[in-house]
């Protein structure tokens, strides 16, 4: 089981549940698309500078910006 709402429910709560109860983060290391780091656990679920796409805040989650157009002053002259 993957618990997607908050990551510490899983750490907090997961000895609760027959089977396991993972965090997104703890799925990508169990799929192999991230290895696990030896000196931290990362909790940047909500951050905006995330270390990776387990959290619902990634940079490739984000829509794309347009950039917007450049101001325009009009002044009148003689006025």
């Amino acid at each position: 089981w993957v618990q997607i709402a908050c990551p510490r429910l899983s750490m907090d709560w997961g000895v609760e549940f027959q089977k396991p109860l993972l965090s997104p983060f703890e799925l990508a290391v169990a799929l192999d698309e991230i290895s696990f780091p030896s000196s931290h656990y990362p909790m940047d679920y909500y951050s905006n500078d995330s270390l990776g796409p387990w959290t619902n805040n990634h940079e490739s989650y984000r829509p794309v910006r347009v950039k917007r157009r450049q101001k325009l002053v009009v002044t009148a002259e003689g006025v």
